[in-house]
């Protein structure tokens, strides 16, 4: 079974198991005699990318009233046709992101146009996604992928790792070496000193309307409030086919 169905199957599980009215509950503060977990199976607009997208939230919280026979019919299972059904009034802040226990889940995967958006420029996504110790001659790609000239790449990186313009070839696998090195420190250092990307990060606060953010996360099945997880950055696995990507990942 693929990662992505395993992942629907858990998300599953745990609006089943919430509706049952288990321990779960006593973390999250609600009531649980009168709300219910509500599985999101639709695509929300992230305002970041400018198109539907699966949100932060794989469940969030609803208030209201259903009979007990009909929970029973459906095994405890709701989703968002059961917030319009019996007319639910969903909980701001109460989105819930579930995570396979012990997976190597990815926190974010950042596409060129949106990491211009958060960063403000691509430069280090074009640093973080450059070919350092082999296939050098795809670098040229790396380049117009991420929208920079080759021009910008040399002045920039020749400033911040206080070098000589002209030791920054597509092609120097020593240099090109240090240029993915200080450009993935670089982007976990403003993502962890900005509050405003950690939380679009790890949260979609900023991306997506309440309640498809996550303030909470179910992790190794438990609940707790979301929080910021020690990460690595690296490249998606479409870049050798010229899909650029940075990808944050948990240590």
């Amino acid at each position: 079974m693929n990662k992505a169905k395993q992942g629907n199957n858990e998300e599953i599980k745990f609006t089943k198991t919430l509706n049952q009215k288990g321990s779960l509950w006593n973390d999250l503060g609600y009531n649980n005699q009168n709300h219910y977990a509500i599985h999101v199976i639709s695509n929300k607009f992230g305002e970041i990318n400018q198109s539907k997208i699966p949100p932060k939230a794989d469940i969030f919280i609803a208030k209201g009233s259903i009979d007990d026979a009909y929970l029973q019919t459906q095994d405890y299972y709701l989703n968002e046709n059961d917030v319009v059904k019996f007319n639910l009034d969903s909980i701001d802040k109460s989105g819930i992101s579930v995570k396979l226990a012990k997976s190597n889940y990815t926190i974010i995967k950042i596409s060129a146009s949106t990491f211009l958006t958060i960063f403000g420029s691509n430069i280090l996504g074009v640093g973080a996604s450059i070919y350092s110790s082999k296939d050098f001659h795809k670098n040229p790609s790396v380049l117009v992928g991420w929208g920079i000239e080759f021009e910008e790449f040399q002045s920039f990186f020749a400033n911040l790792l206080k070098i000589d313009k002209s030791e920054i070839t597509l092609d120097n696998k020593k240099i090109l070496g240090k240029i993915k090195t200080v450009s993935n420190e670089t982007i976990k250092k403003q993502v962890l000193e900005s509050r405003e990307i950690s939380d679009l990060v790890f949260k979609g606060i900023g991306n997506f309307e309440e309640p498809f953010t996550a303030h909470w996360i179910i992790e190794n099945n438990e609940i707790k409030e979301n929080y910021y997880v020690p990460f690595s950055v690296t490249t998606g696995s479409g870049r050798s086919k010229g899909i650029f990507t940075i990808v944050l990942k948990p240590k």
